[in-house]
């Protein structure tokens, strides 16, 4: 994730992280150029408060997807594993000796 320094900043020895869909930052300051290069200058750190506030952000975010994702649920009485009597494929049907009338015509169908 890029990291911003504060606007102004002399030193941007400090990354903040930048609150999505707003000129600011995390922790409330307004938000400079890219820092992430400066990533390897001694002393280099990151805002606490920062970090707090998206890694809480990202959490609320991934609960959010969890509630919304769905699972395909099988209804009860479906036939769940596979019989040898009833292939899958259509490739499969000529293969199994005679098939019966409505696979054969999804056979030449496919």
């Amino acid at each position: 994730m890029e990291t911003y320094a504060v606007r102004g900043a002399a030193l941007k020895t400090t990354g903040h992280y930048r609150r999505p869909g707003s000129p600011g930052l995390y922790c409330g300051r307004p938000a400079g150029g890219r820092n992430g290069i400066f990533a390897v200058v001694r002393g280099w750190h990151l805002c606490k408060r920062c970090v707090r506030a998206e890694a809480r952000d990202r959490s609320e975010a991934e609960a959010v997807a969890a509630a919304w994702r769905t699972e395909v649920v099988e209804p009860a009485g479906m036939l769940v594993t596979a019989s040898p009597a009833r292939p899958r494929r259509a490739e499969q049907l000529a293969l199994d000796g005679v098939p019966r009338p409505h696979e054969q015509c999804a056979l030449f169908a496919a």
